[in-house]
């Protein structure tokens, strides 16, 4: 539990260090269930929340509380984060340790976190973490009209650079704008998720999951640095060439083993 912590931690200071996580932007949540030992003393009174997936039952979560900055979790992880334990009878939640005090609430994303982790557990699925955050050049794409279609998307970050291919060669989800928030948001995240580990939200910012929050965060990563040598080269006066289809069609088969 306290490495879990600490990773999140280290992955808060990176997201702040890009300038991907302004004043409280961005949360993180993982499912640490199985290091859990749940007792009634430790639960504090319940937060009435109707919990829509019924797997996520007694389920616990480590979660970014909501008005936390990642600057500040980064040091301060108790005080920005939040252990939670979803209710057996679905209705809410319990915290069980972290934040600052009675009136400490998980982050204001949290259906969408919620959502995505029962569609993982649901599912049988490796991951374990979610990580969201505004990474700046990859928020820019999706105001262009243009590349504001996933296959168009996918073909720039694709072409800019061989990682995307590598490591991500399902592509990236598009989630259409919808209210910060919302359980709209959520659906259209899980949906897209039924494809893709890494989403990205028109306008707003990008959603990864990983089996830790450094894969997580390694797929982003590797995402916006494709849109930012889109735009380091639009703005330096010219288009950018970008990969071919041939080039493209080899990466396919490319596997580069974990030390790489």
């Amino acid at each position: 539990m306290e490495r879990i912590i600490d990773d999140i931690a280290e992955v808060a200071s990176y997201l702040w260090e890009r300038g991907w996580a302004e004043r409280n932007a961005g949360n993180i949540s993982a499912d640490i269930t199985e290091l859990v030992q749940q007792r009634s003393s430790d639960r504090s009174s319940k937060t009435v929340m109707k919990i829509p997936q019924p797997e996520l039952a007694g389920r616990c979560f480590l979660v970014k509380a909501t008005g936390s900055r990642f600057r500040d979790l980064a040091r301060q992880p108790e005080k920005n984060l939040l252990m939670i334990s979803i209710a057996d009878e679905l209705d809410g939640y319990h915290i069980l340790w972290g934040g600052e005090g009675s009136g400490s609430r998980p982050t204001s994303e949290l259906i969408s976190h919620l959502k995505i982790h029962g569609f993982l557990y649901r599912n049988d699925l490796p991951q374990k973490a979610v990580v969201h955050t505004h990474p700046t050049h990859l928020v820019a794409l999706t105001h262009i009209e243009h590349y504001n279609y996933e296959d168009a998307l996918n073909r720039l970050l694709w072409a800019m650079h061989p990682e995307v291919k590598i490591f991500l060669p399902e592509g990236v989800g598009l989630a259409s704008y919808r209210r910060p928030g919302s359980e709209d948001l959520a659906d259209v995240t899980v949906n897209a998720m039924t494809h893709h580990r890494v989403v990205v939200w028109e306008k707003h910012g990008c959603t990864a999951i990983g089996t830790d929050v450094f894969e997580a965060f390694d797929l982003i990563d590797t995402v916006n640095k494709a849109a930012e040598i889109f735009f380091i080269c639009k703005s330096a006066g010219y288009e950018p060439q970008g990969l071919s289809d041939e080039q493209l069609a080899e990466l396919v088969k490319v596997r580069f083993d974990q030390g790489r």
